[in-house]
């Protein structure tokens, strides 16, 4: 840093004039490299497994639910789901026959979760998680079952609180239930008129 100070008097006046300069020696930074950088393309695993789970390629088992099959691959399943893996790793009827019969999910909620399970997406959750948590809870799809609780948890209102409430509690949602609790004791005067309420 360099300081310069001048002085003027001119009519009787005192007049001071600073200068100061900063001056920053120079430095170089020994991380930074000189050599030229290569582009890594974004990882495309999502989008190819997606697009091995649409079209159906190299399967070798199949979901049946409600007379509807879909084709998928054990290895991705039982990489995802303990469920599917404990179904494949045993000598159960569904390692034997390469099919797992589902009773108790609709065709769009096992297609939703067979996304998510391909693709770590779950983009319908805004209409349908309800039934989507039903599915993960099922499959043990930690991160979707946390996916679905946040949905709900951004649609409470005072007319489904209740149910909210049940199905927190019904499927083990606990960030789920503690928030749809807070709901209810802030809102309880509403939330103890509607008939989800009555009807618990």
């Amino acid at each position: 840093m360099e300081v310069k100070v001048e002085v003027f008097i001119y009519d009787d006046q005192l007049t001071l004039l600073c200068k100061v300069s900063m001056v920053q020696e120079s430095f170089s930074i020994s991380n930074q490299s000189t050599k030229p950088g290569i582009q890594v393309p974004r990882c495309t695993l999502a989008d190819d497994l997606g697009e091995l789970w649409e079209n159906s390629r190299f399967t070798d088992c199949c979901l049946v639910v409600a007379g509807q099959e879909f084709r998928a691959h054990k290895a991705i399943l039982a990489a995802r789901s303990p469920v599917f893996r404990a179904m494949f790793e045993h000598d159960m009827e569904e390692s034997k026959r390469n099919r797992v019969e589902i009773h108790d999910l609709e065709p769009q909620v096992v297609k939703a979760m067979m996304g998510y399970i391909y693709t770590g997406k779950a983009p319908d959750l805004d209409s349908m998680a309800d039934v989507v948590l039903a599915a993960a809870d099922k499959y043990l799809l930690e991160r979707l079952k946390v996916m679905c609780e946040d949905a709900l948890c951004r649609d409470l209102s005072v007319e489904n609180a209740a149910h909210t409430l049940f199905l927190a509690d019904f499927h083990s949602a606990g960030q789920l239930k503690t928030q749809a609790l807070d709901f209810i004791t802030a809102h309880v005067s509403e939330v103890s008129e509607t008939s989800s309420w009555k009807t618990m």
